[in-house]
């Protein structure tokens, strides 16, 4: 049995108000296919630990990359954002997670004054960008 077949095993037994079927299992065998087994292995270990019913196929990825990349918080981004001004450091020696989500919300300078995104607005950006970043893995193997 291979990963993947594990993953596809609990993820078929996980509580959902949809019933798992052959289609359901193509759609998240689709979803992970490239990723290697570490790191499904690595989902897989947040998933069980941390959810109560079925993920969506984005959000088994989402716990793909939190898992890979780490979890960067709303808070702990801008956290390391305020640091850099303050202290005149490169934004690109910053996290990568944080340089992306920089560049998507406007660069330093948006930053300045007062954080142009917070709480779930910020959470939502920095998921996006750790779905790109897995993507982007993804691409490279």
């Amino acid at each position: 049995m291979t990963t993947t077949d594990k993953l596809l095993a609990i993820l078929s037994q996980l509580p959902s108000s949809i019933p798992w079927t052959e289609t359901s299992d193509t759609v998240y065998r689709v979803a992970v296919k490239g990723l290697p087994d570490e790191d499904i292995k690595l989902g897989m270990q947040r998933i069980l630990t941390r959810t109560k019913f079925r993920p969506t196929p984005s959000e088994v990825l989402l716990n793909v990359a939190i898992a890979k990349y780490g979890d960067a918080q709303p808070h702990m981004v801008t956290q390391d954002i305020s640091e850099a001004i303050r202290l005149g450091l490169d934004p690109n020696k910053l996290h990568p997670t944080v340089v992306l989500v920089l560049r998507k919300t406007g660069g330093l300078r948006a930053w300045r004054v007062e954080p142009p995104l917070k709480g779930q607005q910020l959470a939502d950006v920095i998921s996006e960008v750790l779905l790109v970043r897995l993507t982007d893995y993804m691409n490279e193997q």
